[in-house]
């Protein structure tokens, strides 16, 4: 075994060293490197360092599973698809069977034209059943009951509603059937009918009328503005631009502008930019396709 032996003549170790360093040093490649501008191989340097580092990183995080500088106490880990959310998946189509009527509805006749049926009927039909023996007197045009010629004026009134804006009906009245509402992610009636076009677009009177509220804030639609035709029989205009082009006790006519397009609705905040729009007759929504010219 080898063994130094005191005393040590550390001298002739620093020459040894010393003489193989500057064996090094006066190599071909070194004096070639010596011969480069000193910020070229200041450059290679750091690079060199950098990559060293990067590769030290990646190593040591793939070989000791990354590293953990916020400790979390040991545990069993729980993977995503272990987690229990509590949720059941929805079939819109089964939903659909489930609150939509077995049977498909009979065709009725429109509103309209059940309205108009009923005045039509003269007091002759009356006059032809059993109970009536007594004969009466055909009442002539100027003798027709006041009430009736109301009807037959509310009736006409709502035949020839114009439309509040042009475009395509989205979502339809639904107060027999349920709607999917993407807003509020669950199925649910609907009292009017939304009428999609672009933000902005002038929203007219469906009829002659006057204002009868102009609500900044409705929690449903939003800016909302109530017309009142008399007879019963209002028009309701939601999810409106702004509050500011009619106000309150203003008398409007049919196809005046009355607000835009907009989308302030909370509850429908989810579907493009539409008008809402309903028609209420003795306090019961009713569909306005039933009275709304039908366009192509």
């Amino acid at each position: 075994m080898y063994r130094l032996k005191w005393p040590v003549h550390f001298s002739s170790i620093f020459k040894w060293i010393k003489d193989k360093f500057g064996a090094l040093l006066n190599t071909k490649p070194i004096k070639r490197i010596k011969e480069l501008p000193k910020t070229a191989v200041l450059a290679v340097v750091l690079i060199t360092l950098l990559i060293g580092a990067n590769s030290l990183f990646w190593w040591y995080r793939a070989t000791h599973g990354g590293f953990d500088f916020a400790k979390e106490p040991e545990g069993e880990s729980i993977h995503e698809w272990e987690i229990n959310m509590n949720e059941q998946g929805l079939d819109e189509e089964e939903l659909r069977k489930e609150y939509t009527l077995a049977e498909p509805p009979q065709v009725k006749p429109s509103q309209a034209e059940e309205d108009i049926k009923e005045i039509s009927e003269t007091p002759q039909e009356q006059e032809a059943s059993p109970e009536n023996t007594e004969p009466k007197k055909e009442p002539t045009k100027t003798e027709q009951p006041e009430t009736t010629q109301k009807e037959s004026a509310k009736v006409s009134a709502m035949a020839t509603m114009a439309m509040p804006t042009l475009g395509k009906i989205i979502t339809p009245f639904a107060m027999d059937t349920l709607v999917y509402s993407k807003t509020l992610e669950q199925w649910n009636s609907h009292s009017g009918i939304d009428i999609a076009a672009e933000l902005g677009t002038p929203v007219r009177a469906a009829m002659a009328g006057t204002v009868a509220e102009v609500r900044s804030n409705d929690p449903r639609l939003g800016i909302v503005v109530i017309l009142d035709h008399g007879d019963g029989i209002q028009t309701i205009y939601g999810n409106l631009q702004s509050d500011k082009t009619v106000k309150k006790g203003d008398t409007i006519q049919k196809g005046q502008v009355i607000g835009a397009v907009g989308q302030t609705a909370p509850f429908e905040i989810e579907d493009p930019p539409h008008l809402h729009f309903e028609v209420v007759k003795d306090g019961k929504n009713i569909n306005p396709e039933e009275y709304l010219p039908k366009l192509n």
